[in-house]
């Protein structure tokens, strides 16, 4: 059965956990409107202003034949292709079904073994199998956009919040996803400029329409025009 959206929250969003005190991708809102998503940084500390970067998939982790699991599990397992499997890498991620029996359902991952590669994962659902998974089904292991999530150059990814205070490698924090932020800027950006990813790893810039049409947006310049290098008001509108 699916949750509600959850209004009481065990960290603030100016705090940091090295252990887990929520769901990861819990959203929070705040009394002023701002929106946040309860995320894990991934391998490399995170700095306060920084846009981060959701996860992407593991192309050896995706499109693997199902182990056949029946109406009502909760643990089911899947052998991996050529690259390991960490221990909770999934945690609030998806096995999905991309094809044949039970295709179309995904199912939200509570936690997961670690195995080698070519290995066995062991997956725990935080709800029970709908459909019949047979040998025949193509699944694939999703992660959250907000496990794992780093500070990259790579503008193409799907951004997924500000940090709003320093996050140590691996400790979960709030990352805000809406309402009036403080980011990173690269380059100059009027009010009112559309808000891509930028250049500079952690930033934001404005969009050029010529050149960033496969970018997602990740907000909008507010207030102040951007300088390059300073931490600048933003709208973010990725919630």
């Amino acid at each position: 059965m699916a949750q509600p959206m959850k209004l009481s929250f065990t960290q603030d969003v100016g705090e940091t956990s090295p252990a887990k005190r929520e769901a990861v991708g819990a959203l929070r809102i705040t009394a002023d409107g701002r929106k946040f998503r309860y995320a894990k940084a991934g391998s490399s500390p995170v700095p306060a202003g920084s846009l981060v970067m959701a996860p992407a998939a593991v192309a050896a982790h995706t499109g693997r034949a199902a182990t056949p699991a029946n109406v009502g599990d909760r643990v089911v397992s899947l052998v991996v292709g050529a690259a390991s499997v960490s221990e909770n890498a999934y945690e609030d991620g998806y096995l999905q079904v991309a094809a044949n029996d039970g295709g179309g359902r995904q199912h939200r991952i509570l936690s997961n073994t670690a195995c080698p590669a070519g290995g066995t994962t062991v997956i725990t659902l935080a709800e029970p199998v709908r459909a019949p998974l047979t040998a025949a089904s193509v699944v694939s292991l999703i992660p959250s956009p907000w496990c794992g999530a780093t500070v990259s150059a790579s503008e193409e990814n799907l951004p997924a919040g500000v940090a709003v205070c320093d996050v140590p490698a691996g400790h979960y924090f709030f990352a805000q996803t809406g309402g009036v932020a403080c980011c990173l800027a690269a380059g100059t950006a009027a009010v009112g400029s559309m808000l891509v990813p930028g250049p500079a790893a952690g930033s934001l810039a404005a969009m050029n329409a010529s050149l960033d049409v496969d970018q997602p947006v990740a907000g909008v310049a507010f207030a102040a025009a951007f300088t390059d290098g300073k931490h600048q008001p933003c709208l973010l509108t990725l919630d």
